[in-house]
């Protein structure tokens, strides 16, 4: 889903980066299997996604709002691939400035709580124009 933002992020000045939490060998799987362009790093311990404040645990995982992400993407064709490294681990997605922090930030929720691209990608022409409101 990202990696089809990934030219327009590029344009605006902004980098791709994926964290992953399992061997370099799952990264390297992961690239290739869902074709992602930007760059991906392991954090087998974990640290980059507690620093973030994302979720862990089965009760983000095995819920009502979780089972209904599967249900609608199900119907729309998508499929869990191979879950590789920690399953329950919960990601986001964020624009991050080495200067000024997160500007941006999405944790999920539950599995299948992914980022709406369109607020992502408002926020990103905004820090890229310099209008963006706090």
């Amino acid at each position: 889903m990202l990696t089809s933002l990934h030219p327009e992020l590029d344009q605006l000045g902004f980098g791709l980066v994926a964290v992953g939490n399992g061997t370099p060998l799952m990264a390297k799987s992961f690239k290739g299997d869902f074709s992602f362009t930007g760059d991906i790093y392991v954090d087998q311990k974990k640290e980059v996604y507690k620093a973030l404040g994302c979720n862990r645990g089965a009760l983000y995982c095995l819920n009502m709002k979780a089972l209904k992400a599967i249900k609608s993407t199900s119907s729309e064709g998508f499929s869990q691939g191979k879950t590789q490294g920690d399953s329950l681990q919960l990601g986001g997605t964020f624009i991050i400035s080495l200067k000024e922090g997160i500007l941006f930030e999405h944790v999920e929720q539950f599995a299948g709580d992914h980022v709406d691209t369109n607020e992502l990608m408002t926020v990103a022409r905004q820090i890229a124009s310099g209008s963006l409101k706090e």
